[in-house]
């Protein structure tokens, strides 16, 4: 992001918003520095555990380890609600940044701190007590106004529906900006976790049932398997670095954000704190004497979060894929667990394992006086235009050829 695009607007707003509350007086602030993002350390995972919809993606940890080592040239925005005292109340975890996305790129976008880029969070939210939305959310939103001459658009990416904090957001955005609304709805889809792996298999067909102990037993007969937990029979650095030969192996070079230098430094260093703190896990499997497969993901209320897997494809005919997922159901159930989400993207696998779904949506408005933004809007209703029109000379050619080649048809 070019830096020149970021606007010069007066900042002698950012400490004099106060407002009542039944808790006293409330000031909302915005903090831009370093030094002030980290004063919020020792407040913000005590928030994080009040929230509703809270996750891993909402932790101290991966917010400012994320700005560390995947921000470029963004800036902090975070809106602060604080009590006469000065303490933190509420936070909206907010920075400027732009997408990487060519259309995008030159748009000065106010998104979730975490919500672009390499090692983006997956379930974003304004940090809030549950139960307290209806009185701190509201004057929360007013950063959005105070930020509105600095940001071309707002984008918030990954957003809980069922998000407490929704209505007032998107109500906010709709008083400071234009064209506010839902983007995206992304599906996620999610296991409901029984007490005991066979209460999961009878959820499935025979066929399935019989194919998945036929591999297993295969796993284990015949390539000296073993089931194990990252960490626990080698160092977390070795196993994270042979993760990522596996990973790597599903996916085309350079189409998997994980693998991307700044994006491995982050995981890097989150495993190496999160994994001895089993809040966050790598299920893998070892045959022959080597991992070959391995699931890494992270624990948040009695959820399960899967984030990235990897196999070895050379063992393609034994499944690793699959049986690692049936690995990781397995620990999820015997720690108690209650819900193993796949996070979001719908691939057919995840169809196959899941039977819940929940949705996150990606929020989006535009600063009325930015003639970018205008641009912007005026760029995309036409590529949507002529997308229309092609899809249409497409379906009409269809038919067109049906017509006349009436035996290509197929019989009634």
């Amino acid at each position: 992001m070019s830096t020149a695009l970021l606007s010069t607007a007066p900042r002698s707003d950012e400490t004099n918003a106060v407002s009542a509350s039944p808790r006293g007086v409330l000031s909302l602030d915005i903090v831009r520095e370093v030094d002030g993002f980290h004063a919020l350390q020792p407040f913000w995972d005590a928030l994080v555990e009040q929230m509703a919809t809270r996750s891993p993606f909402m932790r101290w940890d991966w917010a400012s380890l994320w700005w560390e080592e995947c921000r470029n040239e963004a800036r902090l925005v975070i809106a602060v609600l604080r009590d006469a005292e000065g303490v933190p109340q509420a936070i909206a975890p907010l920075m400027l940044a732009s997408e990487a996305d060519p259309v995008r790129k030159h748009l000065v976008t106010l998104t979730f701190l975490a919500g672009f880029g390499e090692a983006h969070g997956e379930r974003l939210d304004l940090i809030v007590p549950a139960g307290q939305e209806d009185e701190l959310t509201p004057q929360l939103c007013r950063v959005f106004k105070l930020l509105q001459r600095e940001c071309d658009n707002v984008r918030l990416n990954h957003l809980p529906e069922e998000s407490p904090n929704r209505p007032h957001v998107l109500a906010a955005l709709e008083e400071a900006f234009s064209h506010a609304g839902v983007l995206n709805r992304n599906i996620c889809r999610f296991i409901n976790l029984p007490a005991a792996w066979e209460d999961y298999e009878v959820r499935h067909g025979s066929k399935w049932r019989n194919s998945m102990r036929r591999s297993w037993k295969a796993f284990a007969a015949e390539h000296a398997g073993i089931a194990t937990q990252g960490g626990e029979r080698t160092n977390i650095a070795e196993t994270m670095k042979e993760f990522r030969v596996l990973h790597a192996m599903q996916w085309a070079e350079g189409v998997s954000s994980f693998t991307t230098e700044a994006s491995w430094r982050f995981h890097q260093r989150l495993a190496a704190r999160w994994l001895p703190q089993q809040r966050a896990w790598m299920p893998m499997l070892e045959a022959d004497g080597k991992m070959v497969a391995a699931l890494y993901g992270f624990v948040e209320r009695e959820q399960f979060f899967h984030f990235q897997s990897g196999w070895e494809r050379s063992l393609a005919k034994l499944s690793p894929g699959k049986l690692v997922i049936r690995w990781t159901v397995d620990c999820c159930i015997q720690r108690g667990l209650r819900v193993m989400d796949m996070l979001p993207s719908d691939y057919e696998y995840k169809r196959q394992w899941c039977d819940g779904v929940r949705w996150l949506l990606d929020l989006e408005a535009f600063n009325r006086a930015s003639w970018r933004a205008t641009a912007f809007r005026a760029l995309r209703t036409l590529r949507r235009w002529l997308s229309g029109q092609t899809s249409a000379k497409v379906t009409a050619s269809d038919e067109l050829r049906e017509e006349a080649e009436p035996s290509l048809r197929p019989a009634a």
